[in-house]
């Protein structure tokens, strides 16, 4: 059996393919980060976590953070690579690594942008686990910008796979789908609890409506 033949190394032909990581090289920030960060000192090192082809890397260059971006595809580690070459080595690290393995240690990052990722868990025990990594690496009192598909609303072509929360798209890529109230129980499990309100909304995507939850958690003091 060849890689690509695998549901895991066809999501890694996918990500890695060049018109996929030309496309993410090219996106801009999203307004809502732009205004978090606006309102957000700068008092510690941000993670981008899964962080594509760099535009939030960028970002939080810009807005003055030194930056750990991680994510897990070589190509998306070279694109952000690239996107923030100009910038000095002391300010930037880029790892490949995944989610629920976050390459860094305990207590390190003052804010962790994690924006179209958890979702891409294979199951409900790696989502977990990915909650709990990005607790593990945020300082007490520091904010998680989250940006997650849920359940709340779900593509037909989507079809349940064998564990709780877990769908298949229509290649068998799995991913795991959560009610909005399940993924905030989780954090909150985790110590993370929402500052401000939470987003739902439902986005219709090439590949199909995908419901979106987005909010800010913070951790919790020890």
């Amino acid at each position: 059996m060849t890689e690509t033949t695998t549901a895991a190394g066809r999501a890694a032909a996918y990500w890695n393919s060049p018109e996929t990581v030309a496309e993410f090289r090219a996106l801009g920030v999203r307004p809502y980060l732009t205004n978090l960060l606006g309102r957000t000192p700068v008092d510690g090192p941000a993670l981008d976590l899964g962080c594509g082809g760099g535009r939030n890397t960028v970002a939080l260059l810009e807005r003055g953070f030194d930056v750990l971006a991680v994510d897990l595809h070589e190509g998306m580690v070279a694109a952000t690579r690239a996107r923030t070459a100009g910038y000095p080595d002391g300010r930037i690290t880029v790892r490949q690594g995944a989610a629920h393995a976050v390459p860094a240690d305990d207590g390190v990052f003052a804010l962790v942008v994690c924006y179209g990722v958890l979702h891409n868990a294979v199951d409900r025990a790696q989502w977990e686990t990915a909650v709990g990594e990005i607790r593990r690496v945020l300082r007490p009192g520091g904010r998680l910008a989250l940006n997650t598909f849920t359940a709340e609303a779900l593509d037909p072509r989507l079809r349940p796979g064998t564990s709780e929360g877990q769908y298949l798209l229509p290649d068998d890529v799995p991913m795991t789908l959560l009610p909005d109230a399940a993924v905030l129980d989780a954090f909150a499990g985790a110590g993370l609890r929402p500052e401000g309100g939470t987003h739902g909304y439902v986005r219709d995507l090439d590949v199909g409506p995908r419901a979106v939850l987005r909010c800010v958690l913070r951790r919790e003091e020890d």
